[in-house]
């Protein structure tokens, strides 16, 4: 999203990731959430957290959102994130893995 700054955590579990969403959505206003999205990944049938804060939102805020989906998610870096989304669409396989057998 334009002018803001997202974060991406990856859970093994649905209910993990819902439970971590709905907390990050109770600590936060939603002038600080623009959006909060959950998507099953296809190639592992894992569950991404997407949260995306407005560009204002102070660092230690970040810090803070960082530190409650870290509880039981894994980071997804910011280079990888869009390849984890297009994992949630049917019929294709995300960049990264297309490239590395040799894909375009």
């Amino acid at each position: 999203m334009a002018g803001s700054h997202s974060l991406g955590y990856e859970f093994a579990r649905e209910e993990e990731a819902r439970h971590q969403a709905k907390e990050l959505d109770r600590c936060f206003t939603q002038e600080e959430l623009l959006a909060l999205r959950l998507y099953r990944i296809r190639w592992n049938n894992n569950y991404l957290v997407e949260a995306a804060f407005a560009e204002d939102v102070p660092a230690s805020r970040i810090a803070d959102a960082r530190a409650l989906l870290g509880e039981a998610g894994v980071a997804v870096h910011a280079d990888d994130l869009e390849d984890y989304k297009r994992a949630t669409e049917g019929g294709t396989l995300p960049g990264w893995l297309r490239r590395f057998f040799g894909g375009s």
